[in-house]
């Protein structure tokens, strides 16, 4: 037995999908499966077709990104956004007030977000201060084991990598009882850093990605889970029947070609030397006490007074992200980096700020 099959809710383990028209319904030139319309929607442009559903699942992309990922497409299920992922991850493993997950602390909200709508138990092994490093011996002290276990690498909102070495040492230790999940949204901001690779040889190995960040595809809603395909197979039994757009299929496709790859790694190389010129004018400012290290398009930093700093820009028409709920960070704040112009605003606001 896998082990997906091992850890998956009982009301998911016999669950019979969906089998939408398009799902099982073949390869033809007259389809009249699916009770679309015939005629053609209100100025649709020529050469659409929104009036058809599509693919299940859009096979090509799932090549595609398997391609630009290192993996066989039966290893990549691609998403509404990296969130979708997290949700069927969730659905498909734990049960209803039986179960549990792990996140680490200060971390990335969604996950016990989710696991709350599901009425999933929460469990905490927090990073360690003050560099937010995973800390293998706060699972020792966990109450239950856990069906999942969610990290993210980089981690947002401190924009740090995880120890390789310590992220698989926990993937071991874990092997027949839980999948460890490495959420990878950041992750084309170090690209050499990802877990990836290691999916064939780790069964309970899986790992989040998304377009919506270096790819700057936010608003097409797509993201992959990469796993072994036993895993993948549950999980497409309960994404919804038509879950990928055409459009946002053909978006994607088109940014991972050769050319939009490398578009990308253009953008991403403008971010880096934005950010490096925006941290050295922070670590200037009176009122900023510690900017942390990011291998990401954000900086985390520590304010004299976040909550003063946060109304003071937002009265200039700049928005940041308070941190203040999140465990250990009382009084920081995170910056997306932006472009050069919206950067010189927040620090002429700043260096204003009385």
């Amino acid at each position: 037995m896998s082990l997906a099959d091992k850890l998956a809710a009982a009301q998911i383990k016999d669950l019979i999908a969906y089998q939408s028209a398009r799902r099982i319904g073949g390869i033809g030139n007259n389809y009249l499966n699916a009770n679309e319309s015939p005629y053609p929607a209100y100025e649709m442009p020529e050469q659409e077709t929104w009036q058809r559903y599509p693919d299940f699942l859009p096979n090509d992309l799932a090549t595609k990104y398997g391609l630009y990922a290192g993996l066989q497409s039966d290893y990549v299920l691609t998403t509404r956004g990296a969130d979708e992922g997290i949700d069927l991850l969730i659905r498909a493993f734990c049960e209803p007030k039986q179960d549990s997950i792990v996140i680490c602390q200060p971390t990335y909200a969604m996950y016990d977000f989710i696991a709350e709508a599901h009425q999933v138990e929460i469990q905490s092994a927090p990073l360690a201060a003050p560099e937010f490093d995973l800390d293998p011996k706060a699972f020792n002290s966990l109450a239950k084991t856990p069906k999942l276990v969610f990290l993210c690498h980089p981690n947002n909102p401190t924009g740090n990598l995880l120890n390789k070495s310590a992220v698989l040492a926990l993937a071991e230790q874990y092997k027949e009882e839980a999948f460890v999940i490495v959420d990878e949204a950041y992750i084309e901001f170090t690209p050499g850093d990802s877990f990836a690779t290691e999916i064939a040889n780790t069964p309970n190995l899986v790992v989040l990605r998304t377009m919506s960040k270096a790819f700057s595809l936010a608003a097409i809603r797509i993201g992959f889970v990469l796993a072994n395909p036993d895993v993948i197979a549950l999980l497409a039994k309960l994404i919804a029947p038509y879950p990928i757009p055409d459009p946002s299929a053909r978006i994607a496709l088109n940014a991972l070609t050769d050319m939009g790859v490398s578009y990308m790694d253009a953008q991403r190389e403008r971010i880096f030397v934005t950010k490096m010129h925006v941290e050295k004018k922070l670590n200037e400012l009176a009122c900023v006490k510690k900017v942390y290290p990011s291998a990401t398009n954000f900086l985390l930093v520590h304010f004299e007074d976040s909550q003063h700093t946060f109304d003071y820009l937002a009265e200039h028409g700049i928005i940041l992200r308070d941190q203040n709920h999140a465990p250990g960070l009382e009084n920081h704040l995170r910056i997306t980096i932006g472009d050069d112009a919206d950067m010189e605003q927040l620090l002429d606001c700043l260096a204003l700020m009385r």
